[in-house]
C-alpha cells in the first residue's frame, strides 16, 4: 500500500475514489489462469483503432493504445466509440464479447476465494460432468474422509471419491492429498478425482488409490516415479506409518509429472465411464 498522508481537510470520498483507483491500477485481475483472453473482442479493437488515432484514444480513455486492459473495459468502449463513428457494427462487438464468454465460462472464478472455489464450484463442476439420470450423488460433511459419494445408475456399487481442484495452471498443485485408509479401511475413499481449471479449459486426473502407494515417497519407491510428495520436507518419506496413515501430501503436474501421471489424465467428455472404469465394482 502506497504511503498517502493527507491532511484532514483533503478527506473526502472522491479523494478516496481516486487513492483506491490508483492503489488498484496495477493490481491484476484475479489469478492468471483464470484471466480471459479476450481473443475476439482485442482482434475487433486492434482492427477499430487503425482507424482512430492516439489523440482520440486518450481523449476518450485516458490511456495510450499500448495500455489497453479488455478486462478495464478499455477495449469495449474503444469498439463501442468505433460503432458511433461508423467504423464498425454493433453486431460485430455483441458476437465478440458473446464468443469470448463462451469459450471462457471459468473466468468468474477468479473473484472467488479458494475456499469457495474447492468447496462450492469444484464439486459443481464435476458433477456436471459426471452425472446422468437415476444416478446418485452425495456431497459429504467436512469431517469425512472422501468429499462425494457417487452411485452410477446401472447396479454399480457407490465411488467414494476424494476431489481435489487447482487453478494454478500449468502446474496445477494439488494439496493436502490424505491416504485413502486416513480414517480407517472402512471410511477412506475409492478414486482421488484432481481438477485443473482455466478460464478456458478442465483438465482432470483419476487415480485409483490401488496406485497411490507407488506414486508416494514412500521409503521404497524410486526418486524418478515420485509424485506425491509430503508437504514439509519433499524428501521425507510419507505414509510409512502404516498403523495410522497420519500424513498429507502434494503434487504439482509440472512436465516431468504430467508424463507420470499420463495414463490417469482424461477428457472432461470420457470422464464419467473412465471413473466407473477405474473403480469396476458392480453390487451383487
Amino acid at each position: 500500500m502506497t504511503d498517502y498522508p493527507v491532511e484532514s481537510g483533503d478527506r473526502s470520498w472522491i479523494n478516496f475514489s481516486q487513492f483506491m483507483i490508483r492503489e488498484t491500477a496495477a493490481t491484476e485481475y484475479g489469478r492468471q489462469a483464470l484471466r480471459r483472453r479476450w481473443t475476439n473482442l482485442r482482434a475487433l479493437a486492434e482492427r477499430c483503432s487503425t482507424s482512430v488515432t492516439d489523440g482520440e484514444i486518450n481523449a476518450l480513455l485516458g490511456k495510450g493504445r499500448e495500455a489497453l486492459d479488455p478486462e478495464a473495459n478499455d477495449m469495449k468502449a474503444l469498439v463501442a466509440y468505433c460503432v458511433g463513428k461508423g467504423i464498425a457494427n454493433g453486431s460485430e462487438l455483441i458476437a465478440a464479447l458473446r464468443s469470448d464468454l463462451d469459450a471462457e465460462p471459468m473466468a468468474f472464478l477468479a473473484e472467488h476465494s479458494g475456499k469457495s472455489f474447492g468447496e462450492k464450484w469444484a464439486p459443481a463442476i464435476a458433477m456436471y460432468w459426471l452425472m446422468n439420470r437415476g444416478d446418485r450423488w452425495r456431497k459429504m460433511g467436512a469431517k469425512e474422509f472422501y468429499d462425494i459419494g457417487w452411485t452410477p445408475a446401472g447396479g454399480y456399487s457407490e465411488i467414494r471419491i476424494e476431489l481435489k481442484a487447482s487453478s494454478e495452471a500449468p502446474a496445477f498443485r494439488f494439496q493436502q492429498v490424505r491416504h485413502p485408509r486416513l480414517g480407517g479401511d472402512q471410511s477412506g475413499y475409492d478414486i482421488l478425482l484432481c481438477l485443473g481449471v482455466t478460464a478456458s479449459s478442465l483438465e482432470w486426473w483419476v487415480i485409483p488409490t490401488s496406485a497411490l502407494d507407488t506414486m508416494t515417497n514412500n521409503g521404497m519407491t524410486p526418486a524418478d516415479s515420485i509424485v506425491i510428495r509430503k508437504h514439509h520436507g519433499k524428501d521425507a518419506p510419507i505414509w510409512s506409518d502404516v498403523a495410522g496413515y497420519r500424513d498429507e501430501g502434494w503434487f504439482s503436474t509440472d512436465e516431468r509429472c504430467r508424463n507420470l501421471l499420463r495414463e490417469y489424465q482424461v477428457s472432461s467428455d470420457e470422464l464419467r465411464q473412465k471413473l466407473i472404469d477405474a473403480f469396476g465394482q458392480k453390487m451383487a
